[in-house]
């Protein structure tokens, strides 16, 4: 009798253990003990930025360069200094012309022509990834400010799949709310949905096992705005003990 009630008794334990929910205060401490752990201090990455047709009309006009049709690819380097410092280079091979967004502690800055995209996805990039500290509770604290300030309500917690992969959901799941998705099995940062002035805006932090970007980046990180993918980043090389001297943050 036992042995013939054991394999529906593992299936009750499985099921268990899936549909746990650990509670928001738990994940959100995960999340910001991962990145207390990284190794580094700093790290810079390279790659490839394509914009979307819808901007790149404007766009490419304003960075000098010639455009006609499909998405504008821009060389990108992303510079970031632990805790809460990054900028985003973006340039084009055929001009001087660039255009810069910069990150510090909150406070955006950005040089040449404005891509909001590209300001959205650094502004949630540097509030969810670029936390350290040595200090109990600090990169927990810093990380639940930015949500409730995108008014993400973490009382809220489900789960769901992205990317392939069970990921709990911070904030409310209805079309239209805002919301932090978080890996299940690493706690790194997945998505952020969020709204304000100028759109709905959903930004995915996807791959985390690629070599090229090292510990605890994502090698793609897409912008969608309205629905409308505006804008994929791709990080093809990271160096994690890079000078950063020169950097205006």
């Amino acid at each position: 009798m036992v042995r013939a009630e054991a394999p529906h008794l593992r299936q009750a334990v499985v099921v268990l253990v899936l549909s746990y929910l650990m509670p928001a205060f738990s994940v959100l401490k995960r999340v910001a003990s991962a990145r207390d752990d990284v190794s580094f201090s700093a790290v810079k990455a390279e790659g490839l930025v394509a914009v979307a047709p819808v901007l790149a009309k404007d766009l490419a006009p304003a960075l000098g360069t010639n455009w006609a049709t499909g998405d504008l690819s821009l060389s990108a380097v992303l510079s970031v200094r632990f805790p809460g410092r990054c900028r985003l280079d973006l340039m084009v091979s055929d001009s001087t012309k660039s255009l810069a967004v910069a990150w510090s502690n909150g406070r955006r800055r950005t040089e040449g022509p404005e891509l909001l995209a590209a300001a959205v996805a650094l502004e949630q990039l540097c509030a969810t990834l670029a936390l350290k500290s040595g200090t109990e509770g600090e990169s927990r604290g810093a990380l639940e400010r930015h949500l409730a300030a995108n008014k993400i309500d973490v009382r809220q917690v489900s789960l769901a799949r992205f990317s392939g992969q069970v990921a709990y959901v911070l904030g409310d799941r209805r079309p239209g709310a805002s919301s932090f998705w978080v890996y299940k099995e690493r706690f790194l940062p997945a998505r952020v949905e969020l709204a304000d002035a100028s759109g709905r805006w959903d930004v995915r932090f996807i791959d985390y096992t690629s070599q090229a970007t090292g510990e605890g980046l994502p090698r793609v990180v897409e912008v969608y705005r309205d629905g409308e993918l505006h804008l994929r980043m791709t990080l093809l090389s990271a160096d994690g003990r890079p000078s950063l001297d020169g950097v205006k943050f």
